[in-house]
């Protein structure tokens, strides 16, 4: 049986890229201390700030929350969670049981914000209304409820569970499709603008997502297994991702070299033309004089459901309670 290259006890795995094996205990310490760099080298978190957590229910989000919640006591920050229920059958069922399991096994405070409740939708029920594609609307409709969840609960800022392999796919991709300004916002955090919008960080900017994976297993935090039923097995970011886990298995640390050496060089790729401003139904940010949610909905159901969503969110936050 292999053995911990520091304490000597059974190793849980070896990081090819460091050449060492790890125990469960060095293991969890090695991710922790990932997140604890990128912390504080990307200035991600100050102390006394309140950051807002996206819990899906998988193995990415309960590693996040996981890493965040056990370096909070250190580093003097606050962590709330943030779960969406999609409305997407019975994968929403099991993201939604995971994340309350997640929350309160770590201690902390969850905010659910039930779509079909909400704004009187689901996520597929949107798409089929617009005609656009799922995953366009979901990711459309996901950046604007956490932002409007931050936003109303005074976080500082908005944890994501992207990954180091996921940062590097999305990186070729635009890459390829020399979508330039698309990179620009690639990097392990974006700036907040004051009322309307909060900046998002990437504690897992270093961490694979095997390493994230392993992580949350020995932590012991609830997770599902499940893919969402919409994503594409075909798409471009499922081949390049192949290709890169080749490149990784012939050259370990090609990714992690990937993402720092983006991390470095973000501020050379152009930032999108435009003015952001506040759109004039909702307050939120946007770069036209109404946003992308509230031209979306009003298109599709014949009402700009930014305001209600965000009364709806208010009176959630008020009832529990949470506010930074």
């Amino acid at each position: 049986m292999a053995r911990c290259s520091i304490c000597g006890m059974p190793a849980v795995t070896f990081v090819r890229y460091q050449r060492r094996y790890l125990c469960s205990r060095h293991y969890m310490e090695f991710i922790e201390g990932k997140v604890r760099r990128a912390l504080k080298r990307y200035r991600m978190i100050g102390e006394g700030d309140t950051v807002l957590v996206a819990v899906s229910g998988g193995k990415d989000s309960a590693a996040v929350l996981g890493a965040l919640v056990r370096l909070s006591r250190e580093m003097k920050y606050r962590v709330v969670a943030l779960h969406i229920d999609l409305g997407i059958g019975e994968y929403s069922r099991k993201s939604r049981e995971a994340a309350v399991s997640l929350a309160s096994k770590l201690g902390i405070p969850l905010i659910i914000i039930d779509l079909k409740e909400a704004i009187g939708v689901t996520i597929p029920e949107l798409a089929r209304l617009s005609k656009r594609p799922v995953c366009s609307v979901c990711g459309l409709v996901k950046r604007y409820v956490t932002n409007a969840v931050a936003v109303e609960i005074g976080a500082n800022a908005l944890a994501l569970g992207h990954n180091a392999d996921d940062l590097a796919v999305y990186n070729l991709k635009s890459f390829i499709n020399q979508d330039l300004e698309a990179i620009s916002k690639l990097g392990p955090k974006t700036e907040s603008i004051e009322g309307v919008a909060v900046g998002r960080i990437r504690p897992l900017y270093e961490v694979y997502e095997k390493e994230a994976f392993l992580y949350a297993f020995l932590l012991g935090v609830p997770f599902i297994h499940d893919e969402c039923p919409y994503v594409d097995s075909r798409s471009i970011e499922r081949r390049l991702k192949e290709t890169l886990n080749v490149l990784e298995n012939e050259r370990p640390g090609t990714k992690m070299m990937m993402v720092r050496n983006l991390a470095k060089r973000i501020r050379d790729y152009p930032k999108p033309v435009g003015i952001i401003s506040r759109c004039r139904v909702c307050g939120l940010i946007s770069s036209g004089e109404v946003c992308s949610f509230c031209r979306l909905t009003s298109k599709t159901l014949g009402e700009a459901k930014g305001p209600v969503l965000r009364k709806y969110i208010a009176k959630l936050i008020a009832e529990s309670s949470i506010s930074a």
